[in-house]
């Protein structure tokens, strides 16, 4: 599987223009539906060579401009911005159980006690992070320029954990890091020299909480090897044959944009892969199904797509409805909405669709796959996803160049479910092994062909 880069958020979430009769707050809403970075998992990510060492390198660039130094009446300034906007536009009156009030007595007094930016901003991250949401966050401005420039850093690797361990879940193709040998299924034993529990230890201490446990955990092996483009990933590994090795890989930016990548399986079922749900991609999605128009069966592949655009998720939703579908609503605090609706007349597929899914799905792809699975239009297969399903009306600058992400629209179903903190749960769920990585098995798309070949027999036999 191509692994997916993250934006330094992470997932910096794509603002989303549905267009439609109903307004929200009186004006065109722009949604922005995106996950953790969180994501993030099955997702590449290229990391510091300690997370200590990517703040001082952070706080040296701040420190070197300017406008983006912040005295401290800046952070008591700030600080107080970022709650108080909160308090006013988050969409859940009850801040998730959280006595955010509360919140703001115990890290007020922590902001007379930051010694640089950076203290400062990591103390608004954990703030905002008390209320467990993968869309409400703080960005600094060096991950606000990131996202504003549409740029991911990657190291040709993604690592996560599998059976309790760090693996190597995938290697980009062409890239250094397959250049040097490394492969899928080897196990992560130091970064940097540093074992790999040290680093995730000292991360888990700078991040705050997030929408479920998997949001967490791809937060968590994001921020161990993040990092300046340019600069050296160190990491020791040890091979299936148990024989460990040490290679040097090099942080890149990359271009993150959405793809769709298609083929025909020998049995004739087709499978399609996106990684994003950006515009204008539901065009290159077309072009794709309309390809396989024919196929006996469909397979999507939405592993490690973190989200993306709300009009994206519709039009592509669309092209398997023969009639207009609700896909769910939005809502604000005020109890205002936005409803979800599929085109009419856009129907390019008709037949069986399995969806595959992992714990970096998030947001559009969580909302994409649980409409199709709630509706009977597609089954889900794979591993449960993240669980990051809100709504983001726009980033707001502050002082210094930092922003901050408000969840200012919930989401349900059309059945009433909340994928927030739930996440897709598989018809068929696969479980991720290190041998299946080591022997490049994926059987998830092996259950998700054989459920839809049965699905074929099925309708065969029905008409006869």
């Amino acid at each position: 599987m191509r692994p997916r880069v993250l934006r330094r958020y992470s997932g910096s979430a794509k603002q989303a223009t549905i267009k439609g009769e109903t307004k929200l707050l009186n004006q065109r809403s722009a949604i922005h539906i995106k996950v953790l970075s969180l994501l993030i998992l099955l997702f590449v990510v290229a990391g510091s060579a300690t997370a200590a060492g990517y703040q001082r390198r952070e706080e040296n660039r701040i420190a070197a401009s300017a406008s983006d130094a912040l005295s401290i009446k800046d952070r008591v300034e700030v600080f107080e911005e970022v709650w108080e906007t909160i308090d006013e536009k988050y969409y859940n009156p009850t801040f998730n159980g959280v006595n955010w009030r509360a919140v703001r007595e115990r890290y007020r007094p922590m902001v007379d006690q930051s010694k640089s930016d950076g203290d400062f901003y990591a103390l608004l991250k954990r703030m905002v992070g008390e209320l467990h949401d993968a869309h409400t966050r703080f960005h600094t401005p060096l991950e606000r320029r990131e996202r504003e420039q549409l740029q991911a850093l990657s190291a040709g690797i993604y690592i996560f954990d599998v059976q309790g361990q760090p693996v190597i879940i995938s290697v980009e193709l062409n890239s250094d890091a397959e250049r040097a040998g490394v492969k899928p299924g080897m196990i992560v034993r130091t970064i940097d020299g540093r074992p790999v529990a040290e680093r995730l230890a000292e991360a888990q201490s700078r991040i705050g909480g997030s929408s479920t446990d998997r949001a967490v955990r791809l937060r968590l092996y994001r921020k161990i090897i993040e990092g300046e483009p340019g600069t050296p990933l160190r990491l020791g590994l040890e091979r299936a044959d148990h024989s460990h090795f040490e290679v040097t890989l090099m942080r890149r930016i990359v271009p993150d944009e959405a793809t769709v990548s298609y083929r025909r399986l020998p049995s004739g079922i087709g499978y399609i892969r996106l990684t994003l749900w950006k515009s204008p991609v539901h065009k290159q999605f077309k072009s794709a199904l309309e390809s396989l128009r024919d196929a006996p069966g469909i397979i999507l592949d939405l592993r490690g797509n973190p989200g993306g655009e709300a009009a994206e998720v519709v039009k592509i939703a669309s092209y398997f409805f023969n009639s207009r579908t609700s896909f769910g609503r939005f809502f604000t605090r005020s109890g205002k909405s936005v409803d979800l609706w599929t085109s009419r007349d856009d129907q390019i597929y008709k037949g069986p669709v399995a969806i595959l899914v992992n714990e970096g799905s998030g947001s559009g792809s969580e909302l994409f796959s649980g409409v199709m699975q709630e509706a009977g239009r597609a089954i889900v297969v794979g591993r449960q996803s993240c669980g990051c399903v809100l709504g983001i009306s726009k980033f707001r600058k502050v002082k210094g160049g930092g922003e901050l992400a408000v969840s200012e629209l919930g989401y349900v179903s059309p059945r009433g479910q909340k994928f927030e903190g739930a996440g897709i749960k598989p018809d068929r769920a696969v479980a991720l092994t290190i041998a299946d990585l080591q022997h490049n098995r994926d059987l998830a798309l092996d259950e998700a062909e054989i459920s839809l070949r049965a699905a074929k027999a099925t309708v065969s036999n029905e008409r006869q």
